[in-house]
């Protein structure tokens, strides 16, 4: 009988702790999150007078692609931000103010992630 006392004090230690494993990770993902809305949205509206060029993407239809495009363009020097919209097949990239990137460096870029950028509009 003691036996089965220890084996059913066992499984509610092992219930308990991923029930506090599972509100930790509940907690820290809410913190995560909560401040990184307001951070992005004045990120954006202080661009520091930086470029943007909305590159128009053909072929784009995966998180994947998402993935390696913005990877690629990442790397282009002077580019400093990323985002792609894999809903509309857009990625805007933000340029330094002083950098020298042309549509030519971003095609490259798109094309090295296997995609072909139909258009390039600047902002």
């Amino acid at each position: 009988m003691d036996w089965m006392r220890a084996m059913s004090k066992k499984r509610r230690d092992r219930s308990r702790s991923f029930e506090r494993f599972l509100l930790a990770a509940l907690v820290a993902a809410a913190a995560v999150a909560s401040p990184i809305a307001p951070l992005e949205s004045a990120a954006h509206a202080s661009d520091g007078g930086r470029r943007q060029a909305v590159i128009t993407v053909k072929g784009m239809q995966c998180p994947f692609c998402a993935y390696g495009i913005k990877k690629h363009l990442a790397k282009v020097p002077g580019v400093e931000k990323v985002e792609v919209e894999l809903a509309k097949n857009q990625a805007t990239v933000y340029v330094a103010p002083d950098a020298n990137v042309t549509d030519a460096h971003l095609q490259r870029a798109v094309r090295k992630a296997g995609f072909e950028a139909s258009k390039i509009e600047w902002r």
